[in-house]
């Protein structure tokens, strides 16, 4: 038990984000998706969201957020005063996190290399990789185009993907497939 006291000790002595001691700096994002809110707390309004190893500059410490903007006026984001962006320090690390494990998915030479986005890439989980992918083969299948040059999950559309083959996006659903 004293042994594991000890390990546990110098852990959180050596890791910034668990020893208190987390500074100003670059770090990248080790969450798949981590929020940007207008206050260094959890009721702070989300602006914004930030994945998995993406790097930040992080200007400011405040309890366990980091400020990863500048001030500025926060009527650009419906908000009185001056505001900034700010994360949990939590979902942050100083080294770049490895990929997470990807599906396993056959390769079609008519969906372009890196078409479709990684596991952690813009939020993506495993079974969106699978839907983007089952949803590309499908399109090129039905004759709507030659080549799929790439796809994501929509923003603005809730549970809807799209793919693009170098003209408008091609939206789709699951329940499409």
């Amino acid at each position: 038990m004293k042994k594991i006291s000890i390990l546990l000790l110098i852990i959180s002595f050596s890791n910034p984000v668990l020893s208190g001691n987390f500074k100003t700096g670059s770090y990248y994002v080790k969450e798949t998706v981590l929020e940007e809110r207008l206050a260094p707390n959890s009721k702070g309004k989300v602006t914004n969201k930030i994945y998995r190893q993406q790097k930040v500059d992080v200007l400011e410490v405040k309890g366990g957020w980091g400020r990863v903007s500048r001030y500025y006026d926060g009527e650009v984001a419906g908000e009185k005063g001056q505001v900034a962006r700010w994360v949990l320090i939590s979902g942050l690390s100083p080294k770049l996190p490895s990929d997470l494990a990807q599906p396993t998915i056959k390769s079609d030479p008519r969906i372009l290399k890196d078409a479709i986005p990684k596991v952690g890439e813009n939020g993506l989980n495993e079974n969106d990789i699978k839907i983007l992918n089952k949803g590309a083969t499908k399109i090129l299948n039905s004759g709507q185009c030659a080549i799929i040059q790439y796809a994501d999950k929509s923003a603005s559309k809730p549970n809807t993907y799209f793919v693009n083959c170098g003209g408008p996006n091609i939206f789709f659903t699951p329940s499409d497939l």
